[in-house]
Parts: structure tokens; C-alpha cells; sequence
């Protein structure tokens, strides 16, 4: 775990948070816990609601937002609504103070973030892309991980502010770096999600006691942080929430796949993950967490849901 930001330093920056979903909601709210002041929007005043109180207030608007901040967060669902926060008239970019840092949270494609970083520097502005690693659980215990893709200067700028949300953040080259490596990092996290759904579906039907086999998966190299950390407190309890969407992860893999097909590289399982997703999707999973994949794998092999004994 890195130091923490000294409680001094939050008086001195201006934050505006632009996206309070199931990640950035936790996010803004670790800033606020930590003595950040903010400036929050969303498009669900609910949300931003919410989060208001003694250091933090909704701005009306993005523009708004984007005029009073000297740091400025967007953790949103995707490329599409990246680019129009960021782009538009109305958007970040248009009503960016001089100077001001733009830090992309979200989780797009690489077209998507070398613009950004593109329309910055043309802009005067500055700019880093921090995609999150871990799951929202963490992220609400203020635990989690940041990709981060920015000069040495940026990078200096936003680690306290990284610190107050999260425990490890890794520098991971220039702008755009750390999007390309959550690329790599969910296409092996969701792939996992289809090997777990088949592995815990194969010990049904031979027979295993499913408390058992994990007792086995998780003390061998079998073992995955997906299966670790999320299968037992997850769908094997019978919590098919989101945490992550079926449907986002569906996105992240096409991005993967798409990224790694702009690169010349073949990614035949990852392709077969992504298409088990779409294939849940379409049989009325959307909504529900990454891990109810094994709930679409059983039902699809006629075993029914598979959950752990009560007690267990």
C-alpha cells in the first residue's frame, strides 16, 4: 500500500467528478471520506444526490463542471458517451480551464483515447487515462488499483488524488498506456469468467461436491482472482447483482478483441469468451454480474443454477 495523500493537499485542487455509476459513485465518495472537495455531475441527479453533502455539490452541468475544476474525472460507460462528455460544445474539453488535467477513467478502445490525448494537447490541456482494476466491492472499501498512462509531471498532479481512492497505482508509460493494458487485463479477467462457468458446471456433472472443488481450484495454479475473490461471495450464493455487468463485460472484451486484432495478434479463446457473453446477453442475462455467466452455463447443460451449501 502507498502513503497516503497528506490531508493538506486536498485543500489545494479542485476536483470535478463527471459519472456516478456503480465504479465512479464508490470512487467520488472515497475523494469526499478523504477531505477532497468536489464537484460532481451525473446524469441521474439520484446519484448525484446522494453523494452531496458538506464537500461536495452537483454542478448543474458538465460545462460547468469543467469550468471550475482543476482536475477533472470521467468514469463512464464507454467510448460513445466518453466522447460526447469530452467532446461535445457542451463538454469537458469546450469549458476546460487553461491548464486544467482531464483524467479519463472509463474503460475504451484505443482510437478513443490517443484522441483525447490528441485534442488535449491542442487544447493546452492535460490529460491521463486511469482505468480501475479490482471489482466495485473493493472499490467502495477504498481498495482499489489504477492503470495509469500519463507524463512524469501529470502523474505527479493526480496520485494523491488516485491514493485517496484507491491503495496501488501503477504508472504505466504515456497517455493511453494505461488503457491499453486494462485492455490486456480484462481480456484475461472475463475470459476467466467462461473457464470458471465451464470448470464449476464439469464438477456438477460428474458428481463433486462444489464446496469441495473450490476448497481444490483455489489452493492449486488453478486458481484466478475472479474465482477467488468473486464466485463464492457472488453467484455460488445465489447474488447475481451487478458488480460488473454482463453487458460491460461484453464491451470490454470486443475491445480487446478488436485491439488485439488493430495489432495483428490472434486471440481465439478470448473470442469465444466474448461471444458466451453476447450469447447470455441474449438469453435475458444482461443486468446481472460477470459471474452469473456459470448461471447461463448450467442452464444452458440442463443442470440447473449451481450454489454452495448454506452455511459454507
Amino acid at each position: 500500500m502507498e502513503d497516503e495523500p497528506r490531508v493538506s493537499d486536498s485543500c489545494k485542487t479542485k476536483v470535478g467528478f463527471i459519472g456516478l455509476g456503480r465504479m465512479g459513485f464508490a470512487l467520488a465518495s472515497n475523494l469526499a471520506r478523504k477531505g477532497f472537495a468536489l464537484r460532481v455531475y451525473d446524469i441521474s441527479d439520484v446519484r448525484a444526490k446522494e453523494l452531496t453533502g458538506e464537500r461536495v455539490t452537483q454542478a448543474k452541468n458538465v460545462a460547468e463542471l469543467a469550468g471550475e475544476a482543476d482536475v477533472i474525472f470521467m468514469m463512464l460507460p464507454g467510448p460513445k458517451e466518453v466522447l460526447q462528455v469530452a467532446l461535445d460544445p457542451d463538454g469537458v474539453f469546450a469549458h476546460a480551464r487553461p491548464g486544467a488535467t482531464i483524467v479519463d477513467m472509463s474503460t475504451v478502445d484505443i482510437g478513443t483515447v490517443d484522441r483525447l490525448s490528441a485534442v488535449a494537447s491542442d487544447r493546452g490541456l492535460s490529460f491521463a487515462d486511469a482505468p480501475v482494476g479490482r471489482l466495485a466491492a473493493h472499490a467502495d472499501k477504498g481498495q482499489s488499483l489504477f492503470m495509469v498512462g500519463a507524463d512524469d509531471s501529470v502523474f505527479s498532479t493526480i496520485h494523491p488524488l488516485l491514493l485517496a481512492m484507491g491503495t496501488t497505482v501503477y504508472h504505466c508509460g504515456s497517455a493511453g498506456d494505461g488503457t491499453r493494458t486494462k485492455l490486456v487485463n480484462n481480456f484475461l479477467v472475463l475470459s476467466y469468467c467462461q473457464l470458471n462457468s465451464e470448470a464449476l458446471v464439469l464438477s456438477d456433472a460428474l458428481g463433486l461436491d462444489l464446496s469441495g472443488t473450490l476448497d481444490v481450484l483455489l489452493e492449486t495454479t488453478a486458481s484466478n482472482g475472479q474465482l477467488r475473490d468473486k464466485w463464492p461471495a457472488k453467484v455460488l450464493r445465489g447474488d447475481t447483482s451487478p458488480g460488473f455487468d454482463i453487458v460491460l463485460g461484453h464491451k470490454d472484451l470486443t475491445l480487446a478483441c478488436q485491439a488485439a486484432e488493430s495489432a495483428g495478434v490472434s486471440v481465439p479463446m478470448g473470442g469465444l469468451a466474448r461471444d458466451m457473453f453476447q450469447k447470455a446477453i441474449d438469453d435475458g442475462y444482461a443486468g446481472q454480474d460477470t459471474s452469473a455467466l456459470t448461471d447461463y452455463w448450467a442452464k444452458t447443460n440442463m443442470r440447473g443454477s449451481l450454489r454452495l451449501p448454506v452455511g459454507i
